[in-house]
């Protein structure tokens, strides 16, 4: 097979049903359409609608378009291909049926969120209360409340259809200025304007739940056209007859994953001396790392862009031909080869993969084989470096001939490379790894939009940085601000990553461009990031200190393994993937950015299913409880799609490791209450709404101490020991526990109110709260009290 051939496949595949979008918008082939001849050739007005665009925009030379719009009338074997692929996509076999987006009363014609399809077992939750009627809106992927989070009502009609007319004129502006671009380049760069345009069209809308994108849908036809590539024309044939039947065991594609692993301890286990400085550089490293990687692995297996699932957060998942089995292992070794080169034994890329077969991509059966990939990649991971036979030995366990001397990196603690003084830290030494995390990315990233890739031929060289590492897989990373870009110059096959949504009139140079959400929120001053104990001192009051915040998904493998039930596809499971990441690496950016004391936080890391975040421990609890809320509402409020979290209390000093290690542990609190669904904070695990309700009991203490009569602040101290003991004589079976705390508090909250008169309201309503709850809301009030004694803690001279 010639190198172009999987690119022209993928192609097609990809631009099979572009035409359901000309359809909708309103585009005429109606006395083209009267011509049986044109009928017979094409079975449905969409197939040549798709025609029409492929000939208008896609340079002819590619030789798509016979392939592409005829896969419902197949006349060869190619177009046989695509038609597989097609349904394999959707997990559905051909019915027959006729039916075609030609009749506008169909409804709905907007896109149902995939969430809305997530059932679990053994959830509290009942399928009749999962979310059924909300709609994406029609419009570009744009950082957007109004964009990304559904409604509970359609558009009407009219409006519906000038909506997709006006996607559709920009789509097609956007897809002229493509032609002048080779075929491998013009892929991916119609791939991304794609995700832009029909990433909330639905694939189908008839006869169906329209949950899957048009974009989703077609990505992984095109990735599918690829593996089916590696079968001869009668085979093709063969499995067509086979999957209408049913499917079977005959194998079709590999599954492929891919885990760098030792992700936290090369991000977390550096000193506190500049860590600000460095800290969100290296997080950020290792998702340009991830891309790296995975485009050296597609390169080495000649795979396109469609082909990738999902990358993000040292991980990624696609899809090879079952000819790609034989090189993976030895692909894994030339990158096991290059990470050691760089670093060490630090970081390491695991690859685990499981054949799909036919049958697999029926309705519901795609999730076992995505949970056999998951497993072989566990092995892979258990059994490092194995793929290097008798290599491992020279290259894992020999003993470096030097390092061991006076001089180390005040940051990660490297003495076996090449240090130099650090002038900005007191003339400590640094190492040129450290260093370039620091000034190559770090400084850069809070003042970047956008990230320029250059593919390039990997080389390695004898440099200790960054950058030397993405080279030797092939890449070159640019960080640019907007202005830089119309004068950018690039090579076609280029590609542009928009970390933000980009500015009216803004120009872009010839290049795929796409848009990669990143958080790259660092508080500074000036050009120079805050040090974490000068981000202390930001705190509102007395007590300064940091909070540590991690929060992620609860149940996802659960959720990825058995959420989808009979309605698994590979385009389900794709589309899922890319809707949680777009939540975690694009909006959470915007959560973190409301307001001027939100731009106080360090946006360590934001991407896949988690966040883990830095900043004054004031601010943090509703940063937490905002993320909840804001995943509740773009999930539709699915009751079984929810977030735990915890948060810790470090000094600017603490060490990070330690401090990531405390809140994994309050996060670990967290998904340990039942149901989870909960966050924790000063040592308790509390459901959301139950945390929020503290927070209201804090606010009214908060008042109560800052009062201006005398002793005020005594109440705080009061209910803290009264929570204390009536903690210390709890019943273990949840009765109410009668002792002298009761009446203790109704004496000293009634004095206290003749005492205050300022603050009479608010102590009626503490007391009145204990009372009408036979005292069960003791221990909450107590966690309010500790919480309003550091929030109004003098501030020290």
């Amino acid at each position: 097979m010639d190198n172009a051939h999987p690119y022209r496949l993928a192609l097609a595949g990809l631009l099979h049903d572009i035409g359901k979008f000309a359809q909708r918008a309103g585009e005429q082939v109606s006395a083209e359409w009267s011509d049986g001849k044109t009928q017979a050739d094409f079975k449905y007005q969409h197939a040549l609608h798709s025609w029409h665009f492929i000939n208008r925009y896609v340079p002819r030379e590619f030789q798509v378009g016979v392939l592409a719009a005829y896969h419902h009338r197949p006349q060869n074997s190619e177009q046989r291909l695509i038609r597989l692929a097609d349904q394999l996509s959707a997990g559905e076999r051909d019915t027959g049926q006729t039916r075609d987006d030609s009749d506008r009363t169909i409804h709905p014609k907007q896109l149902h969120p995939i969430f809305t399809q997530i059932t679990l077992q053994g959830q509290p939750h009942p399928a009749s209360e999962r979310p059924k009627h909300c709609y994406l809106p029609l419009k570009p992927l744009a950082l957007q409340r109004e964009v990304l989070f559904p409604t509970p009502d359609p558009l009407a009609d009219e409006e519906v259809w000038d909506t997709y007319a006006e996607l559709w004129r920009a789509f097609c502006r956007e897809a002229e200025a493509l032609k002048p671009l080779p075929l491998e380049a013009y892929l991916e760069a119609m791939q991304a304007l794609m995700q832009r345009y029909t990433w909330c069209i639905p694939a189908a809308y008839f006869d169906t739940v329209p949950d899957i994108s048009l974009y989703d849908h077609s990505r992984m036809t095109a990735a599918l056209a690829v593996c089916l590539g590696d079968f001869e024309d009668e085979a093709i044939e063969t499995l067509h007859a086979t999957w209408q039947k049913g499917g079977d065991d005959t194998p079709v594609a590999l599954l492929v994953g891919g885990d760098i692993s030792g992700v936290q301890d090369f991000i977390y286990t550096i000193s506190a001396k500049g860590a600000a400085k460095s800290l969100r550089g290296r997080s950020f490293y290792l998702q340009l790392l991830t891309e790296a990687v995975l485009r050296f692995v597609l390169r080495e297996l000649n795979l396109p862009y469609t082909n990738v699932i999902y990358s993000g957060g040292g991980h990624f998942f696609l899809l090879a031909p079952l000819s790609a089995a034989p090189a993976l292992e030895d692909i894994q070794a030339a990158v096991t080869r290059k990470l050691l080169r760089h670093h060490g034994s630090s970081l390491y890329l695991a690859l685990g993969w499981s054949t799909v077969p036919l049958k697999g991509f029926n309705l519901g059966a795609f999730s076992t084989y995505w949970d056999a990939m998951h497993r072989n990649l566990q092995e892979a991971k258990a059994h490092r470096y194995t793929e290097l036979g008798e290599e491992m030995y020279s290259l894992v366990f020999t003993v470096p001939t030097d390092g061991g001397g006076d001089k180390h990196c005040v940051v990660c603690g490297a003495d076996d490379v090449p240090l130099q003084t650090w002038k900005e830290e007191e003339d400590q030494y640094i190492c040129p790894q450290c260093l370039s995390y620091v000034e190559g990315l770090g400084k850069k990233l809070p003042r970047s939009h956008a990230i320029h890739w250059h593919w390039r031929d990997p080389e390695d060289t004898a440099r200790h940085d960054f950058a030397a590492v993405l080279r030797a897989f092939g890449a070159e990373v640019t960080l640019l601000q907007w202005e830089d870009l119309p004068n950018l110059q690039s090579h076609p096959r280029d590609a542009l990553w928009l970390m933000d949504d980009p500015p009216p009139g803004q120009t872009f140079p010839p290049v795929a461009t796409w848009l990669r959400y990143a958080v790259n929120q660092i508080p500074r001053e000036g050009n120079t990031p805050l040090p974490f104990d000068e981000l202390q001192k930001r705190t509102q009051g007395g007590f300064q200190r940091l909070g540590v915040l991690r929060m992620d998904v609860d149940n996802l493998g659960d959720v990825f393994k058995h959420g989808l039930g009979k309605k698994a596809t590979l385009s389900r499971l794709s589309a899922l993937s890319s809707q949680m990441s777009l939540f975690f690496e694009g909006w959470v950016k915007r959560i973190i950015a409301e307001g001027n004391r939100q731009r106080l936080i360090y946006a360590v890391y934001a991407g896949g299913d988690d966040v883990f975040l830095i900043g004054p421990w004031d601010i943090m609890p509703e940063v937490a409880q905002a993320i909840a809320a804001e995943f509740h509402d773009y999930t539709g409020g699915h009751p079984a799609l929810h977030l735990s979290g915890g948060m810790a209390f470090i000094h600017g000093k603490y060490p990070v490791y330690q401090a990531a290690a405390d809140a994994g542990a309050a996060e670990h609190l967290a998904k340990q209450h039942e149901g989870k669904n909960a966050f924790a904070f000063l040592g308790t695990a509390w459901p959301w709404p139950e945390f929020k309700a503290l927070q209201d009991k804090q606010e009214i203490l908060t008042r109560v101490a800052s009062g201006e009569s005398g002793g005020s602040k005594s109440i705080l101290m009061l209910l803290r020991n009264l929570a204390k003991m009536e903690s210390n004589a709890a019943d273990c079976q949840g009765r109410p526990v009668w002792g002298r705390w009761m009446w203790m508090a109704a004496y000293h909250l009634t004095r206290a109110i003749e005492r205050n008169k300022s603050i009479k309201k608010d102590l009626e309503f503490i007391r009145d709260d204990m009372e009408n709850s036979q005292y069960r809301t003791m221990p909450h009030w107590g966690t309010a009290a500790r919480w309003a004694q550091l929030l109004t803690r003098k501030t020290p001279k």
